[in-house]
């Protein structure tokens, strides 16, 4: 009987130290908040003024996930921050080298929003998936490319979703 609970504190033991390993604070901001109140975490989106851009635009700033994530298994992932009328509309994350490694952005999603589904860790599976949590909505998505197979998880809401794509995002930092 004690070796058998010794296991489940071991195993409930891992279960929280792995679900700790892939979390990220910067991929944890509220959609829908104001800008400012992230720029401690999120420190590449400081120098947005709301006065620089028309209505209906959307400015989207990127910058390496393993800076703000780091022991998150993102390394060679980018992560993109979508702001609309001074409001954090969406994070993504994008593979980086789609040769480097596969499905990093898959394995830290089923930790952190729980299992997506098998089928998206097939060789060359291409497609997305969509999860809903907390208000939130989850894109995954995979896509083919010359070069590879490019993997994307977007975070955003209902209400915001589309600003954080269309010809009115642009890029920052170019």
């Amino acid at each position: 009987m004690k070796n058998f609970l010794k296991l489940i504190v071991l195993i409930v033991t891992l279960a929280s130290f792995n679900k700790h390993a892939f979390s990220c604070d910067s991929l944890n901001v509220t959609i829908g908040d104001d800008f400012s109140k992230v720029t401690d975490i999120l420190d590449f989106i400081d120098d947005y003024e709301a006065e620089n851009y028309e209505e209906g635009t959307t400015a989207e700033y990127e910058a390496h996930t393993a800076i703000f994530c780091p022991d998150s298994g993102l390394d060679n992932t980018i992560i993109k921050v979508f702001i609309y009328q001074s409001k954090i509309a969406g994070i993504r994350l994008e593979t980086e080298d789609p040769n480097i490694e596969e499905n990093k952005i898959y394995e830290y999603a089923s930790s952190v929003y729980g299992a997506i589904d098998n089928e998206v860790k097939k060789k060359n599976w291409t497609g997305y998936k969509m999860i809903s949590s907390g208000g939130r909505i989850i894109l995954y998505q995979k896509i083919k490319e010359i070069d590879g197979i490019y993997e994307s998880l977007d975070i955003s809401t209902e209400e915001l979703i589309d600003y954080t794509v269309g010809e009115f995002v642009i890029r920052m930092g170019e």
